[in-house]
């Protein structure tokens, strides 16, 4: 089982970059992507080589609490090296009608609902996060510095 750090690709992703920087096939159309919420363990659980949502070890947090994915809208990725690439605006999950359980992961999907969307990368929350019944989520507008908002490098 391959494991993930934080802010690391996912297999799809690694894939769609590979096949891209090498000139092999055009990379998808530009499209939104979406930022879910995992309650996988912060060791040990959620395993890079998934290439659904529906993944055993993604463990989304779910809908039934009044839980959504919610648009990432992340930058272009910088010129620099590494390249980064981050959320500009502030992100909000909630208010729950219900305890969703805790979240540890938020994992970029190329859509907003279902199984069948494909997880790009998964970012370690900084802490993690366990909402009660009318709470909110947040998640701060990146900066490109490390540990201010959803941020991923290579």
């Amino acid at each position: 089982m391959t494991l993930l750090s934080a802010g690391q690709l996912m297999q799809y992703a690694q894939q769609q970059a590979l096949n891209a920087v090498f000139l092999k096939a055009q990379s998808p159309a530009v499209a939104a992507t979406y930022l879910a919420l995992s309650s996988a363990a912060t060791s040990g659980v959620l395993n890079s080589t998934e290439v659904l949502m529906s993944g055993a070890s993604i463990n989304e947090l779910p809908t039934a609490s009044a839980y959504a994915r919610q648009a990432y809208g992340p930058v272009a990725a910088t010129g620099a090296s590494p390249s980064v690439i981050y959320n500009t605006s502030l992100i909000t999950w909630g208010p729950f009608t219900s305890a969703p359980g805790t979240a540890n992961w938020g994992i970029a999907t190329d859509a907003v609902s279902g199984g069948a969307a494909h997880p790009i990368a998964a970012f370690l929350l900084a802490s993690s996060r366990t909402p009660a019944i009318g709470d909110s989520l947040q998640a701060a507008a990146g900066t490109g510095s490390a540990g201010v908002g959803f941020l991923c490098q290579v």
